[in-house]
């Protein structure tokens, strides 16, 4: 018997300079077998690749159905979590990374699951160098002079020494009907010093939130594949960055019973770090 997916894809339509903006909206279904597959999009240089919405999360929806191969069929970085919230994943150079609850890094396994997956086909076409960053706040407020619309994605990547990172991951939920925002104040934060690492990133607009995160929010992995992490706060002295602006989103729906069947309440998304969120 065939299975239908339901692929929703939402496209924004903005360029710097122009004052018309489009929102197209579409919803199509095709038949499928028993491979267990998705109708995953081709790579698209300017479109951000959702695995379930920020409300699925917001309505205690901690599991999904697709797969670090799925994945990277979608773009070569990218920021996420694990079923049950058991880690964060995090994809740098086409490879996808679970982040346990202490920081330690792991290379995906096949038949992992993701409730929640942002995906991009990074391809920077712009380069800066940014300098003496003391904070997430400082670093946001720099990324922000780069912003050529206030309601286009940006996505980013950072390699270098940082000389100071705050950072979390996810632990398992041992209740699965426990509230996002409840779950995120029992996140344990480490932070490391003098440490070389890559770090993905990006910026959605508040208008976006309950489809992706909204805000600024990166993931961490260091050069020795030894720690990553959800990041809260930074310090480096000197670093260039990639940055993309992206006008595009496709969201893909999850398949499984509970976000089919469940009735999906809209609210508030939380930001990407404590401290953005009062904390």
């Amino acid at each position: 018997m065939k299975k239908a997916i339901l692929l929703f894809s939402l496209v924004l339509l903005a360029s710097c300079g122009n004052d018309k903006k489009t929102e197209t909206m579409s919803t199509s279904e095709e038949a499928h077998g028993h491979s267990h597959t998705h109708g995953l999009a081709p790579h698209t240089e300017n479109t951000i690749h959702q695995y379930a919405p920020t409300v699925a999360l917001l309505n205690s929806i901690y599991e999904g159905d697709i797969t670090p191969q799925q994945m990277v069929q979608q773009g070569n970085i990218g920021l996420g979590t694990v079923n049950h919230l058991a880690g964060e994943l995090v994809a740098v150079d086409g490879v996808v990374y679970t982040i346990d609850a202490e920081g330690g890094i792991a290379k995906a396994a096949d038949d992992l699951e993701s409730p929640n997956m942002t995906m991009i086909n990074f391809q920077p076409k712009q380069t800066v160098t940014v300098e003496n960053i003391g904070s997430y706040e400082d670093l946001t407020r720099e990324l922000q002079k780069y912003a050529t619309s206030r309601n286009s994605f940006y996505a980013y990547r950072i390699k270098g020494k940082f000389k100071y990172l705050k950072m979390a991951s996810a632990h398992k939920v041992e209740n699965e009907d426990v509230s996002l925002f409840d779950y995120l104040d029992t996140r344990v934060m480490y932070t490391r010093e003098n440490l070389k690492g890559t770090l993905v990133g990006l910026f959605t607009p508040d208008y976006l939130g309950n489809i992706v995160i909204p805000g600024m929010h990166f993931h961490f992995l260091s050069d020795d594949i030894k720690l990553g992490g959800h990041l809260e706060d930074i310090k480096f002295d000197k670093l260039s960055i990639e940055i993309q602006e992206v006008n595009q989103v496709n969201l893909q729906l999850p398949k499984t019973k509970k976000f089919r069947n469940k009735d999906l309440k809209q609210g508030a998304a939380p930001k990407a770090t404590a401290k953005q969120n009062g904390k």
